[in-house]
């Protein structure tokens, strides 16, 4: 979107909100307030998560980016009334949310056509990726504080350990070494929810590798296996359990290929190589480690399709840690296991 349009038009809203927008315009449509911060309100409608940004948010999957300076009035459990020009708070003191002028942004990322590609296409390495990450990154969650408690030392160990089963189920995938779903879905199955967070780590990570391949012009068959793991995965007895009700909601648009558009940026910039360093920056500062984690997982991901296309086997090689320590051998057999 461009500056002039921006300053035109502040109200805006991601795709998702079109279809609800149109029978508010009908019918008046109501939620309750389930998540409520001081820049944020989210809430769930027929099923499906919506959030309310305050002025600054960066659009991202089922976000509605408001002219409101923050809604640190509106509680959780407050009522929502969605109609043909305004949401507006039952109860709350802060104002209603006006829709005039309201535009809508797409969040969905598609890899280039054949013919878009340049010619001499030679995306960063893997290295050189690595060491970007470690300058922009915040330490925690996969990346290990050196004064971290016990605790958050076991959360790190936990999530290198799943990592790298990770790592090995993916690059069999890419490969198309081996076409068993299970190593993949196992892998998966533990790091869906790992950490902790209203987006645990493990849950960043997948929705970053996804990002990755997602914008990746080879990775489709990749893509397809990694969303039908965390797929299969969230629709288990227990996968509503597994995970928080917002991580789910981004793990299931990353599937549908849409993401948050600074990690978005990211992927492309990985891909194609220009803007890196920004793009990276930008994506780091979400969250605490949120940020942090989905660059894990973008990274990882480049390079198993690097090495898929220069014939490589990453999982071959020790899985680079952001201190650059080797770390435990990649190739122990693939558990199954949960949140510690």
């Amino acid at each position: 979107m461009s500056a002039a349009a921006t300053a035109t038009h502040t109200v805006q809203a991601d795709e998702a909100w079109r279809p609800v927008l149109a029978v508010a315009a009908e019918h008046e449509v109501a939620a309750e307030v389930d998540a409520a911060f001081a820049h944020a309100l989210g809430f769930e409608i027929r099923g499906a998560r919506f959030t309310l940004l305050a002025a600054g948010g960066r659009p991202a999957p089922g976000a509605l980016i408001t002219e409101r300076a923050d809604f640190s009035d509106v509680r959780a459990g407050t009522r929502v009334v969605i109609d043909a020009g305004r949401i507006g708070f039952d109860g709350a003191v802060v104002p209603g949310v006006p829709l005039d002028g309201l535009t809508f942004f797409d969040c969905t990322v598609e890899p280039p056509a054949e013919r878009d590609l340049p010619y001499n296409l030679d995306p960063p390495g893997s290295a050189e990726l690595d060491e970007l990450l470690a300058r922009v990154s915040r330490p925690g969650s996969f990346i290990p504080a050196a004064s971290g408690t016990p605790f958050d030392q076991a959360i790190s160990a936990r999530l290198a350990t799943a990592r790298t089963a990770f790592l090995a189920a993916l690059s069999l995938r890419a490969r198309a070494v081996d076409d068993d779903p299970r190593p993949l879905r196992l892998a998966v199955h533990d790091l869906i929810g790992l950490g902790i967070g209203l987006t645990p780590s493990g849950d960043d990570y997948l929705v970053g590798a996804l990002a990755l391949l997602s914008r990746h012009p080879r990775a489709e068959r990749t893509r397809a296996a990694l969303a039908a793991s965390i797929h299969e995965a969230l629709a288990a007895p227990d996968g509503r359990e597994r995970t928080t009700p917002v991580s789910r909601h981004f793990l299931l648009a990353a599937c549908r290929r849409a993401f948050q558009h600074d990690l978005a940026a990211a992927a492309a910039a990985a891909v194609d190589g220009a803007g890196l360093e920004a793009a990276f920056a930008a994506t780091a500062a979400i969250g605490s480690t949120s940020g942090g984690d989905a660059l894990r997982g973008l990274v990882d991901a480049c390079a198993v399709m690097r090495a898929q296309l220069d014939g490589g086997d990453p999982a071959r090689e020790p899985a680079r840690s952001l201190t650059h320590n080797p770390g435990p051998d990649p190739r122990p057999a693939i558990h199954e296991g949960g949140t510690p």
